[in-house]
């Protein structure tokens, strides 16, 4: 490891610290951390049970969070093993067409983050294709930045996975695996990850990425790149 990652791993450590301690104080919200818990991970036959956002400052704290269960449409839940979900539990939840509206008017305006983006993406545009019964090989336009890339940035070496960032950083997570504590978890993986740095990294990455806009989701576009970005 160069002694710059070591010295901000150290820092953020020892700020993460210091931050159980000191209340945060939160601005205006311009990232939406993103997590959804599934049925499985083949964007075709599964399905997401559950979906949550977490929006950020610049600086990454947590600001406030939307969250819900959602019906699968008859699918079988087999992995509740994995994130605790039920069939019971979802068989009077919303479908996933309806709290779109609200899901997208939460994050409009928002830079999105994912850990481990892709597999985020991939299973949100399948629900938006089976709603709008659009599935061209075109996206929806979310354009997501991956977290583990931001990680990776920063540490040198891995594992890059949630829980092993988490623990590297002195931090918890009691709830993994449900989905609006692990958004919340990686927004605070990034506040401590970052340390005195995060201020600017946090403009780093608005300059470089692009807001997601909630008029784009209803017309076929392309979807934008995912990270690496520099930082």
């Amino acid at each position: 490891m160069s002694v710059w990652a070591s010295w901000l791993e150290a820092i953020g450590f020892l700020e993460n610290l210091l931050n159980r301690y000191t209340p945060r104080m939160p601005c205006e919200p311009v990232f939406a951390v993103i997590d959804t818990e599934t049925t499985g991970f083949n964007k075709r036959y599964d399905r997401i049970i559950e979906i949550a956002a977490v929006r950020a400052d610049s600086h990454f704290n947590p600001v406030d969070s939307w969250h819900t269960l959602l019906n699968p449409d008859g699918k079988t839940i087999k992995n509740s093993h994995i994130h605790g979900i039920t069939n019971d539990m979802v068989a009077t939840a919303p479908t996933f067409s309806d709290v779109y509206g609200d899901f997208t008017s939460f994050i409009d305006g928002m830079q999105l983050l994912a850990h481990n983006a892709p597999f985020d993406s991939k299973m949100i545009v399948a629900e938006v294709d089976r709603m709008t019964g659009v599935d061209d090989d075109e996206d929806e336009f979310f354009p997501f930045i991956d977290t583990i890339d931001l990680a990776k940035q920063i540490l040198d070496r891995g594992p890059y996975n949630l829980p092993a960032l988490l623990d590297r950083l002195g931090l918890d997570n009691p709830d993994a695996h449900a989905a609006v504590a692990d958004a919340t978890a990686t927004v605070n993986m990034l506040h401590a990850l970052f340390g005195s740095q995060r201020g600017e990294i946090g403009r780093q990455i608005l300059h470089q990425g692009q807001a997601f806009h909630a008029t784009n989701t209803w017309q076929v576009s392309h979807a934008a790149p995912l990270l690496p970005r520099n930082i």
